[in-house]
């Protein structure tokens, strides 16, 4: 119960873990865009409320012009009148006086001054005694007194912002006799126009020569904080009506505004004044705030959508880890047979977690394997003895007694020399080759026998193969194949093979070092237990085919597969043997010379000196003569795999020639061998494929060693 509450906290923690950390992203994520999104609008307000000011302050410009170019025009067409003309060039000041308010009247205009040729004083309307004074160096005068209409801003009293132009008088035959100056108040009554014109507030002011600066005209007034802003604004100087300068955001009576400065000039370009355009804030920020407020309900809506998605996500991520886990804390406990199978995980899982359950599928077929083995190796079985008396020792040197399934029986082989040929015999404490110090003996075979050794030049244990001397006796080239082979060998490296060091001679007599396996062969382990179960003979099989595949890869096959040379180790690991002998897959006289009757009876393997092979596990074609393929390799694992089943190999006879009918003989019924083979199988599939592998035609045998193992991974 403790370990149920346990484990359901542990998947509502991660689940949670997974949605808080999800949710966090993008919660994260959708501020941002928000901040974003706020930023850019707020941006885009205010670049479009500075397009506004700018388009404000330009019609202000505008209007200005326009009512420059209207009085200019009437003063123009006021100059025009014959009785006016004739006035100013006779200086009958009393009348040209007269005519000045008649000007005022007509261009509505504050005031309006005449002047002679010389630029002298001879009439003003607002002050009608002042006469005689010399006017010529004005700009605004000097310009009519040229012959050109000319406008301009002026300053009255300090305070009054005024707008003026002056026109020439000419009489016929273009004569100039004088010039018309004619003004216009800058008021609060203007500003006012301005602002329904621009939907913009306006304030105009005044600059004295000593830098002071006074409100003309405003459509906020003339108070102090009016007055301050100005002064704040007028601080960068500017020329012209075009001079339109943007200023940082004002605030005036608690208004916030943006601002933007235009400079006024006389005819002579001297700046005595200006105009400030004011854009209020409140109703961007309104429309702003508006748009935010969208933004900001749609990412709430966005985010507690994505929470949803967000949850769901965490639990269809949750699900197959929470499988996972359970089946690692099977594992864990001992437990290697739990339903695991990626297929469990379903539709749900993504890649990387389908790909994690099947290398976790195979660790666990991998782990079953061993403790199938280990468990088999373990057992207390007696082991019969297989040691050979010193009498079938002499027998043996007398000649080659093979074991068949259905008994033993000797070929004699003879050793013209074999009275002088160098011992394979070695003690335990002896000394190979100044190298290796020989402890015991593990085994002895029809090439030679294999010894445990201690390497003292690496201080590590290996195995030491002495080869029978008249393996490479006979042959002067057979010791330079061995060194080929060998290195064909070492190319293989895998856990299920036996690792080969080196090839050495001492003293005559050829040896192999190779990695020592503390175990037993699978022919001990069959002679001691008889046949092995289901989940033993499986597991033997797919660690062999592993090595089959490792090798084939190479493109180097065995040659000699049997249960001698398979080692269980105390790990149930399973170790393949005695590559020493392999053959490349290839033909080796393939682009040479052409073959040759000696270059055939060379590689043509020895049927009964088991130089190649071993005929209880040879395939029919090798027994023929042909050489060690992918196929043969393929059909010697499926004998031992007969053997493992059913405790013998499926041939017996009691004569050698009975042996070779029998094994030659391509069969056209199921023999009571096989019947029994698929029935002491607690699979049915596993009897199929041993079938398929022991097929007498090598064509239909499997194609290669990984289509079998794949089979092989859905027995159990």
């Amino acid at each position: 119960m403790l370990i149920a509450t346990e484990r359901t906290r542990r998947r509502i923690g991660f689940t949670g873990r997974v949605f808080l950390v999800t949710a966090t992203l993008v919660g994260v994520v959708v501020a941002i865009a928000l901040f974003i999104a706020s930023n850019s609008v707020q941006r885009s307000s205010e670049a479009t409320a500075r397009r506004g000011l700018e388009q404000s302050a330009d019609l202000v410009a505008q209007f200005l012009s326009g009512r420059e170019r209207s009085l200019a025009g009437g003063a123009s067409v006021f100059v025009q009148g014959p009785y006016f003309r004739t006035l100013v060039s006779e200086r009958r000041s009393d009348d040209i006086l007269d005519q000045t308010f008649e000007a005022v009247s007509q261009l509505e205009s504050q005031w309006v001054s005449i002047t002679d040729a010389r630029g002298v004083l001879l009439a003003k309307s607002d002050e009608p005694a002042v006469r005689g004074d010399e006017l010529g160096g004005v700009p605004l005068i000097a310009g009519a007194l040229r012959g050109k209409v000319t406008a301009g801003f002026g300053v009255s009293h300090d305070s009054l912002l005024f707008q003026a132009v002056a026109v020439p008088i000419v009489i016929p035959g273009g004569i100039l006799v004088g010039a018309l100056i004619a003004t216009r108040l800058v008021d609060s009554l203007l500003a006012h126009d301005v602002r329904a014109a621009t939907a913009s507030e306006v304030v105009f002011f005044t600059r004295a020569v000593d830098g002071t600066i006074r409100v003309a005209a405003s459509t906020l007034g003339r108070n102090a904080a009016v007055l301050s802003a100005v002064r704040t604004l007028t601080a960068l100087p500017g020329r012209g009506m075009a001079a339109n300068v943007p200023q940082p955001g004002l605030r005036v009576d608690s208004v916030d505004y943006l601002a933007q400065r235009a400079s006024l000039t006389t005819a002579g370009g001297e700046v005595v004044g200006g105009f400030v355009v004011l854009r209020t804030r409140d109703v961007d920020r309104s429309s702003l705030a508006g748009v935010q407020r969208s933004i900001v309900l749609a990412g709430i809506i966005g985010f507690l959508l994505t929470l949803i998605v967000a949850y769901a996500a965490a639990r269809r991520i949750a699900r197959p880890v929470r499988i996972l886990a359970d089946a690692v804390q099977q594992a864990a406990n001992g437990d290697y047979y739990g339903a695991v199978a990626h297929s469990v995980l379903g539709s749900s899982a993504g890649t990387e977690v389908t790909e994690l359950a099947e290398a976790f599928d195979s660790l666990l077929a991998d782990l079953r394997d061993k403790e199938a083995l280990i468990a088999m190796r373990v057992a207390n079985v007696a082991v019969r003895s297989d040691a050979v008396s010193a009498t079938d020792d002499a027998g043996a040197r007398r000649g080659r007694r093979l074991r068949l399934a259905g008994g033993i029986f000797s070929i004699p082989e003879t050793h013209p020399h074999e009275g002088a040929r160098p011992s394979i015999v070695m003690q335990p404490g002896s000394i190979l080759a100044n190298r290796y110090r020989i402890d015991a003996l593990l085994g002895s075979g029809g090439m030679g026998m294999v010894y445990r050794a201690f390497d003292r030049t690496l201080s590590d244990t290996v195995a030491v193969k002495l080869l029978r001397p008249e393996v490479v006796a006979g042959d002067a080239d057979a010791y330079a194949h061995f060194k080929q082979e060998l290195r064909l060998a070492r190319r293989v490296t895998h856990r299920n093979v036996v690792r080969t060091h080196d090839l050495g001679e001492s003293d005559g007599v050829p040896f192999i070092t190779m990695e020592f396996v503390d175990g037993k062969s699978l022919a001990e382990i069959i002679r001691a237990r008889g046949a092995l179960s289901t989940a033993v003979v499986v597991a033997i099989a797919k660690q062999l085919l592993r090595a089959l595949v490792a090798a084939h890869e190479q493109q180097v096959v065995h040659g000699d597969l049997k249960p001698q040379n398979l080692l269980v180790g105390p790990n149930g690991v399973l170790k393949v043997s005695d590559f020493g002998v392999a053959r490349l897959v290839r033909d080796p006289w393939r682009g040479a010379r052409p073959r040759t009757a000696n270059d055939l009876a060379e590689n043509t393997p020895r049927l009964l000196g088991a130089v190649i092979g071993t005929p209880e596990y040879m395939a029919p074609e090798q027994l023929i003569g042909g050489s060690a393929t992918v196929q043969s390799d393929l059909y010697a694992a499926g004998i031992v795999l007969r053997e493992c089943v059913s405790g013998t190999t499926p041939y017996r006879a009691d004569t050698p020639m009975a042996f070779f009918s029998h094994k030659l003989d391509v069969p056209s019924t199921v023999t009571p061998d096989r019947h029994a083979l698929a029935t002491r199988a607690s699979h049915s599939v596993l009897g199929q494929i041993i079938a398929q592998m022991t097929a007498h035609d090598a064509g239909n045998r499997p194609i290669s060693a990984s289509v079998l193992l794949a089979r092989f991974g859905s027995v159990l």
